[in-house]
């Protein structure tokens, strides 16, 4: 499996030089929740749009997809760092950390631009399937020209500081 080797940890938060600028976009009014701040729903929301673009970036294009190829996105961990609220714009920036011949594994960051902050970070393992079929299929060599193109491109030098973060119970 092609993946990303890293150098060291990142210290902080912060998207590295190479990473993919994937989406911009502002806090809408119906993104806030009974708490007053941008609901998690819509954090998926953001990233799954993002996740979108970064692949028509690296070359899946809608003639691939009528082929009947694409992408299912299969699990994600998502880490809510610093509220926003309405009005907040927000950038995306996506890195590649791998691929294998029917996985593709991302890591994401959502910047608050206002204050210059990371306010959640999404980590996604996405299937290549055969959209006929609904399984499981292993890339072409279109797509694995293209997925080792963005490796080069956009995996991160340090490792992600919340890759691989898992959930701790209360009784941790």
């Amino acid at each position: 499996m092609p993946v990303a080797t890293f150098s060291a940890e990142a210290p902080d938060e912060t998207p590295q030089a190479n990473a993919l600028l994937t989406l911009e976009t502002t806090v809408d009014p119906i993104w806030i929740d009974y708490n007053g701040h941008m609901t998690e729903w819509q954090y998926y929301k953001v990233l799954a749009d993002a996740g979108e673009n970064l692949l028509r970036a690296l070359g899946f294009t809608e003639d691939y997809r009528l082929q009947g190829y694409s992408f299912f996105s299969v699990h994600g961990v998502m880490r809510n760092l610093k509220e926003c609220r309405v009005g907040t714009p927000l950038s995306v920036f996506s890195e590649m950390i791998g691929y294998d011949p029917v996985r593709l594994h991302i890591y994401q960051y959502v910047i608050d631009r206002t204050r210059d902050v990371t306010v959640a970070t999404g980590e996604h393992l996405m299937l290549h399937v055969d959209t006929s079929r609904r399984k499981r299929t292993p890339i072409n060599s279109y797509m694995s020209d293209c997925l080792e193109g963005a490796l080069r491109r956009w995996k991160p030098i340090l490792r992600p500081k919340g890759l691989g973060t898992q959930l701790r119970g209360a009784d941790t």
